[in-house]
């Protein structure tokens, strides 16, 4: 049993025990104190002398000292039986460095309890328990309520953030404004394989960048480094795959595969982030992060949804992603929240439309289109080179412009649709989809600098990103951050 003892003026002291479980809010505590303190020592107005006044600092000390002694009763007409509203931190916004989200309630106790689909919080929603990153909520409408026994829930509060997408990996630059030269993305940092003292065999491996927690072997591995074979799969269908990751769910008794119970396969979006366009095989981001990583194809459970018994993979051994059916590939498990997959925008009225996601602007309408609400006329392909001229040199909406990298336009890719354009189109009307819905991108393929790589917003069961001979023409859409 420890406490802690705070003084007021006018004499009046609150002694406050605390449990051993409570030992870990005793710095909190008092870092919530000593700020007020200062707070009120350099607000004070020696000419005010109203405790009603918020202006003079005894207001503020009277209601902490009321909170802290267990008097809720209403202090000049504020509710100090009402719990304090929940307060996000960073603030809401746009990032383009990484950021974990946490939030908080400055009433001592407090539950929080959270949404991340706009919808009213209430004490059946997920309880609140860590930190979250950016890159998993980013678009999503956060709403918190904090509650406590025997008094009044707090009012809701809300946030959205944005942050930009990861950097492709590519190093190389090919010509002025292309992915390199314009070195724009989240870096990416992964943290070593870890394992705990209560489960020290089972390893993980955190991505810093976006917040996954990434089990560190592959389906059929372990060890710190991947090198012992396990008894579960190798190489399955993605049914198999899909269960071999919810299995990991009941380890160590129930207790979970690391302690964790939310094990699942990882989605498209989430398997894509660990692709390195710099590289022309194995592309795995970091090997030393994800070990053993196999020069061949992983499963991802987001389903192509023109056919649900097939699925997207992705091929380390080019860097290519595809939809197909139920071959035999790899897989990796996660553990973290899922990102949602397709984003929300805002359309400006100007012919360019922000994505609330990543928080990006895109060019309405593709290259040859009228910049009009339906972009009516027909789009115009180009060659590589000539989508990057274009795009440095377009005008509109007063911002600069360039051709986007792989990552960006990935963003774009709406995995839910069934028939192309795979887009919102509601947004980005009349996206080329047939015969070929190819769109360029900013990122140069790494095995050969004559090619680069595409988006396909095409209906089509196969290829979502590939690369094509730079002489080609292909669509264009550009972007400004």
């Amino acid at each position: 049993m420890s406490h802690l003892t705070l003084f007021f003026r006018f004499g009046r002291t609150v002694r406050i025990n605390m449990k051993r479980s409570d030992e870990r809010s005793l710095t909190n505590f008092r870092f919530i104190y000593f700020s007020l303190l200062v707070f009120f020592i350099t607000c004070k107005n020696p000419e005010l002398e109203n405790l009603c006044d918020p202006k003079y600092s005894g207001y503020y000390e009277t209601i902490l000292f009321k909170i802290l002694s267990g008097n809720t009763s209403n202090h000049c007409g504020l509710n100090l039986n009402q719990v304090f509203i929940p307060m996000f931190s960073p603030n809401p916004g746009h990032y383009t460095k990484p950021n974990f989200i946490s939030i908080t309630s400055l009433t001592p106790g407090a539950t929080i309890y959270i949404t991340t689909d706009g919808s009213l919080p209430t004490t059946g929603s997920t309880p609140y328990t860590s930190a979250s990153s950016i890159w998993l909520l980013a678009g999503q409408r956060i709403r918190a309520v904090a509650t406590k026994l025997g008094m009044e829930n707090s009012p809701i509060a809300e946030a959205t953030y944005s942050i930009i997408p990861l950097k492709t990996g590519q190093t190389a630059s090919y010509t002025a404004g292309d992915d390199a030269f314009i070195g724009s993305g989240l870096s990416i940092s992964y943290g070593t394989p870890n394992s705990s003292a209560s489960y020290p065999n089972d390893y993980t491996t955190l991505d810093n960048a976006t917040g996954i927690l990434w089990k560190t072997c592959s389906e059929g591995l372990s060890g710190s480094t991947c090198a012992i074979n396990s008894p579960s799969v190798t190489t399955a269908d993605i049914t198999t795959l899909i269960a071999s990751c919810n299995a990991l769910n009941t380890a160590n008794s129930g207790n979970g595969y690391a302690g964790y119970k939310t094990w699942r396969l990882s989605t498209a979006k989430e398997l894509l982030s660990t692709n390195d366009a710099s590289k022309s095989s194995l592309t795995i981001l970091d090997p030393t992060a994800l070990p053993a990583t196999v020069n061949f194809a992983y499963w991802a459970s987001t389903p192509y949804p023109s056919n649900l018994s097939s699925g997207w993979y992705l091929d380390y051994s080019g860097g290519n992603s595809y939809a197909t059916i139920s071959n035999v590939y790899h897989g990796r498990c996660v553990a973290s929240l899922p990102p949602i997959e397709t984003s929300t925008f805002f359309d400006h009225g100007d012919g360019t439309i922000k994505d609330n996601t990543t928080g990006l602007t895109w060019q309405k309408c593709s290259y040859g289109q009228n910049n009009d609400s339906s972009c009516s006329s027909a789009a115009n392909p180009l060659d590589w080179s000539n989508a990057i001229t274009y795009c440095n040199s377009l005008s509109l909406g007063s911002k600069s412009w360039r051709l986007p990298n792989r990552n960006e336009l990935a963003s774009l890719y709406d995995y839910t649709k069934a028939a192309g354009p795979t887009i919102n189109q509601t947004v980005f009307p009349n996206t080329v989809s047939s015969p070929s819905g190819y769109y360029w991108t900013s990122t140069t393929a790494a095995s050969n600098a004559n090619l680069a790589w595409y988006i396909n917003f095409t209906t089509t069961f196969n290829s979502f990103y590939e690369i094509h001979a730079k002489v080609n023409s292909l669509y264009v859409r550009c972007v400004s951050q």
